[in-house]
């Protein structure tokens, strides 16, 4: 049911009032966009690709305009009701579920992107397979991805956002210049590190708690036009990080990130994939790759794709989309751990899980960060030069394991965070008031008068439990 259906709301029993027999009602705002309340919409954003959650909201805002939503932001904090951004609904665990509250659905309303000399705006509901697209048109790509390109900018934005490459150029919330929000207030604003830094730095991994992005300025780095690809095989895990470290240190090379796979036998597999960006015809060889490298030789696997394809095409996703396995939990965890306790670490819990409990859809991965390069404080890592992060990409077939699975989540969190570990806040994971207060620290009490300033009635992105 659209908006013309749609006459106000009736905020004592919380419906939506459709016709004037219904009793009274606040009026509703006219809208550009639409204002959906039929079943289907409301079950569609009442999960994600978590499968874990299911949070029913009261309503779907589809946005014709950045205008509605921030009438729709103003109109909930009035009614006292919840409201939340939401992009591809890639979180695993409720984080973009507005439980009897209003999901904006920031796909609905995508304006053409806008360049500068280095830098492009965008809309917050594109993916960032299509701001890359739209960039290499221009000759530039963002510094930092994420290795499914197939989220949205305002989802990895409230998060941190990171790829292989960000040993280099930090997250995804460091490079960028400018936002134009809405506040939890309802006040439209633009911010950035010298106008309201205070907004500025708590919107950027932010989780939603203090604005909803309605429009992103992105630095832009040269981009070629392919990517050069080493795959390096190895035959044990401290070997393989070994190297990971080595080519970090080395700094050639654009993206490095480690894999470790279930194998067919039951055993693991691990590889490292390095990339780099370049236009022929200055195609680099493999003594591009520092020397001192492990790995079995006479097993490595070069080859050259072009960038698109190369960063965008994801066969294990097509495949999970495929088999229906989409549809399946997904208890995923995401923890970085400092380089210093990053092999004893990861030993101990390869020690624990078995090929069986990550299933045959994706990885386990892990890369090496640079801490000194990631600048925004609301993204919270190990207090060391150097940070490993650990990606633990679960699909359940067996839902009696489900819960088991997210048990083991926190616990792999909290013997993380016993060696110095951080949490990045994606995963598959309760986290209690003392927990957040842990992870943001010692950010927290400049993160809560953030909070008071600008959603004084806690009415933004209930999923993640902050607040």
């Amino acid at each position: 049911m659209k908006q013309a259906y749609v006459i106000g709301f009736d905020r004592k029993n919380k419906k939506w009032v459709t016709d004037g027999s219904q009793g009274p009602a606040v009026q509703t705002p006219p809208l550009d966009g639409a204002l959906l309340i039929d079943e289907a919409a409301i079950l569609a954003a009442a999960e994600d690709f978590g499968h874990l959650r299911f949070g029913r909201p009261i309503a779907v805002l589809e946005p014709g305009s950045n205008e509605d939503i921030v009438k729709m932001v103003n109109f909930a904090r009035e009614q006292g009701i919840r409201i939340g951004a939401r992009g591809e609904g890639s979180s695993v665990y409720g984080q973009s579920q507005v439980e009897g509250g209003i999901v904006v659905r920031m796909r609905a309303f995508i304006k053409p992107p806008i360049f500068g000399a280095d830098w492009v705006e965008v809309s917050p509901g594109m993916t960032w397979s299509e701001v890359l697209a739209a960039t290499l048109e221009h000759g530039l790509r963002p510094p930092v991805l994420t290795h499914n390109v197939e989220l949205s900018v305002g989802g990895t934005l409230s998060v941190g956002g990171m790829d292989g490459g960000s040993y280099r150029h930090g997250a995804q919330v460091d490079n960028v210049l400018e936002l134009q929000v809405v506040t939890g207030e309802g006040q439209l604003e633009t911010c950035s590190p010298t106008h309201l830094p205070e907004l500025f730095d708590a919107v950027l991994a932010g989780l939603g708690q203090c604005a909803i992005i309605l429009r992103a300025r992105l630095r832009l780095i040269p981009a070629g036009t392919h990517a050069r690809v080493f795959e390096l095989l190895y035959l044990d895990l401290p070997t393989m990080l070994a190297d990971e470290r080595l080519l970090v240190e080395d700094g050639r090379i654009d993206r490095i990130s480690g894999y470790v796979f279930p194998s067919a036998s039951g055993r693991w597999s691990y590889y490292i994939q390095a990339d780099l960006n370049f236009s022929p015809p200055a195609v680099p060889d493999k003594d591009i790759l520092p020397t001192g490298l492990h790995h079995l030789q006479g097993f490595e696997r070069v080859y050259t794709q072009s960038y698109f394809d190369f960063v965008a095409n994801n066969p294990r996703q097509a495949a999970l989309k495929a088999s229906g396995r989409i549809k399946l939990p997904h208890p995923w965890l995401d923890v970085f751990v400092p380089d210093s306790a990053a092999d004893k670490y990861l030993a101990e819990t390869f020690g624990t899980l078995t090929p069986a409990d990550i299933g045959v859809d994706f990885p386990i991965s892990f890369f090496f960060i640079k801490t000194a390069v990631c600048t925004r404080p609301m993204l919270r890592l190990p207090d060391e030069e150097s940070a490993c992060l650990f990606n633990l990409m679960t699909t359940i077939t067996n839902p009696e394991s489900t819960e088991r699975m997210v048990e083991q989540n926190r616990r792999f969190f909290d013997r993380a965070r016993q060696v110095g570990g951080k949490h990045l806040p994606v995963s598959a994971m309760t986290m209690t008031r003392q927990d957040w207060q842990e992870h943001f620290h010692p950010y927290w009490e400049q993160f809560v008068r953030a909070k008071h300033r600008f959603d004084p009635d806690n009415i933004l992105t209930p999923g993640p439990g902050v607040f």
